[in-house]
C-alpha cells in the first residue's frame, strides 16, 4: 500500500504517490507565495509515482520555494500554539495559586481576634428571630410594657419574672422581634460566661465587650430599630442553680456601673427562686417586669387561636389561667384526654405542691404551714413577709421552694407580697387545713 500527497499548485490539486508516512497524507493549498498543508487519508490507488513527481515539478523553483516557505510556517504555527498552551497553563497555576492565597489569608483573618469582632458583630446585628411565628402569638400588655422599657433604656437591668410557664420567654421575645444588636445566651451552668463567648465566636469578655461596643456604633445605622443599645438576653431555665452570682455581677458591671453603660441586660428568669435571687446591687439597680396568668379576654384570645375559643369556661375552669396549662388541655385533647382527665391532673399537681409548701421551716420559729393559714386569711390580698412578727426573706423562701418542688406560693417582686400560685392552690390549702 502506498500513500500520498496532494499539492494543489496554481490553483490545481496534483496527486502525488508517496512512501508510507503515519498513514496519512498532506492536502496542500497554495495561495499566493503560501502553502496550507493539512493530513487526510488517500487510497493506495490515487496519484502519480514519486518519479513522475520529481520530474514534472524538478525544475520549477517557484513551487518548492513555497514549499518551503509553507514548511516553515508551518512549524511557526506549531511552535506559537505551544508557547499559548504553555502561557495558558502558567496562567492557570497562577490564578489557583492566587484563590488558595486569597482562601489562606481569608482564613487567618477570621482567625484573628479583629476577625472574629466582625463576625460576632454581623451575627449581633441581625434581626432577633423569636422562636414561635407571630401569627401563633396573642398580644398582652406585658410585651408592650417591656418594649417601652428597651426603648427607654439608659441603664440598670430588667428581670423578667413570673410563675413557671406562666409566658415568660414567649412575652420577651416577642417584645424583641425584629430587633437588631440582642446576644442571647442560656445559662445551664456556672461557666455560662464562657459559652456565651464561643456560642458568639470571641475568645473571651473582652472581645464580647468590644463588639457589643461596635454593636453600639453600628445601631447608629438604624434609627428605627426598637433601642439604640445592644441587648444581652441571659435566659435561666428553672433547674439552673449555679452562676446566679456571676449574672449578677455581669448586669451591674455593663450596665450599671461603667460611665455611659452600653449593654442592657435582660434576664428572664423561669423561677421566681432564680428572679429574687438575682441582685444587681439593689432593687434600685434593677427593673422589674411581671409575667402574671392570662386575663379572661388573653384566655379567650389564646384558645381561639386552637380552636376552643367556645370553651374557654371549660378550659379555664380545668386548670386556671396559667398559659401553660392552656397549652397542655389543648394537647392533652389532641391525645384523645378529656378535659376532666385535665381537671384531675392539676388538681394532683396543686395538692402535692401544697403539701411540700405546708413542710417547709421558712424560720426557725415560722412553718409553711403558718403561711398558708395567713394566706387564706387574706386570700386574694396576698400577705406580706411578716408572719408573727417575723420577717421572712423572700429570697430563701423561693430558695425553698425550688429545692423541694413544691411552688404552691410565690412572691411578687413588685407588690412585695406572697401569694397562692393559683386557685387551684388555694383550694387545695384549704381542704388539706380542715383535714389535717
Amino acid at each position: 500500500m502506498f500513500w500520498s500527497c496532494r499539492w494543489l499548485c496554481h490553483l490545481e490539486a496534483v496527486p502525488v504517490r508517496c512512501t508510507p508516512h503515519l498513514g496519512a497524507r498532506l492536502v496542500g493549498h497554495v495561495v499566493g507565495s503560501c502553502i496550507m498543508v493539512a493530513p487526510a487519508y488517500a487510497s493506495d490507488t490515487s496519484g502519480l509515482d514519486f518519479q513522475q513527481f520529481v520530474e514534472e515539478f524538478a525544475g520549477k523553483k517557484d513551487f518548492f520555494a513555497a514549499l518551503a516557505s509553507a514548511t516553515l510556517s508551518v512549524a511557526g504555527t506549531v511552535v506559537a500554539m505551544a508557547g499559548t498552551a504553555v502561557a495558558v497553563a502558567q496562567l492557570d497555576q497562577a490564578k489557583r495559586s492566587a484563590d488558595e492565597a486569597k482562601r489562606s489569608a481569608d482564613e487567618a483573618f477570621k482567625a484573628s481576634p479583629e476577625g472574629k469582632i466582625q463576625q460576632a458583630l454581623a451575627k449581633a446585628m441581625e434581626p432577633f428571630e423569636p422562636s414561635r411565628p407571630q401569627d401563633e402569638v396573642i398580644q398582652r400588655p406585658v410585651m408592650e410594657a417591656l418594649r417601652q422599657r428597651i426603648a427607654s433604656w439608659q441603664q440598670h437591668a430588667t428581670i423578667i419574672g413570673g410563675r413557671y410557664q406562666s409566658g415568660k420567654s414567649v412575652a420577651t421575645e416577642e417584645a424583641l422581634r425584629g430587633a437588631r444588636g440582642v446576644v442571647r445566651c442560656t445559662i445551664r451552668s456556672a461557666d455560662w460566661a464562657d459559652r456565651m463567648c464561643k456560642q458568639l465566636g470571641v475568645d473571651d469578655e473582652g472581645l464580647f465587650k468590644e463588639v457589643m461596643r461596635r454593636a453600639r456604633e453600628k445601631l447608629k445605622d438604624f434609627p428605627d430599630n426598637l433601642t439604640k443599645f445592644p441587648i444581652l438576653l441571659l435566659e435561666v431555665p428553672r433547674t439552673t442553680t449555679e452562676g446566679i452570682n456571676l449574672i449578677s455581677s455581669t448586669a451591674k458591671d455593663v450596665a450599671t456601673d461603667k460611665i455611659g453603660s452600653v449593654i442592657h441586660v435582660i434576664v428572664s428568669a423561669s423561677s421566681a427562686a432564680v428572679a429574687l435571687a438575682f441582685d444587681a446591687g439593689g432593687t434600685e439597680r434593677q427593673e422589674d417586669i411581671w409575667v402574671g396568668d392570662l386575663t379572661e379576654e388573653e384566655a379567650k384570645e389564646f384558645l381561639a387561636l386552637h380552636g376552643h375559643e367556645n370553651k374557654w369556661e371549660d378550659f379555664v375552669d380545668a386548670c386556671g389561667f396559667r398559659i401553660g396549662d392552656l397549652a397542655k388541655a389543648c394537647e392533652n385533647l389532641k391525645k384523645g384526654l378529656s378535659l376532666d382527665d385535665t381537671k384531675q391532673e392539676c388538681q394532683r399537681v396543686a395538692d402535692d405542691e401544697v403539701r411540700g409548701f405546708m413542710e417547709l421551716q421558712v424560720h426557725p420559729t415560722v412553718t409553711g404551714c403558718k403561711m398558708a393559714q395567713e394566706l387564706l386569711t387574706a386570700y386574694p390580698a396576698g400577705i406580706l413577709n411578716v408572719v408573727n412578727g417575723i420577717r421572712i426573706l423572700p429570697r430563701e423562701v423561693a430558695a425553698l421552694i425550688r429545692n423541694k418542688s413544691c411552688h404552691a406560693v410565690y412572691f411578687h417582686p413588685i407588690k412585695k407580697r406572697f401569694f397562692f400560685a393559683s386557685k387551684l392552690h388555694k383550694e387545695a390549702a384549704e381542704a388539706q387545713l380542715a383535714n389535717p
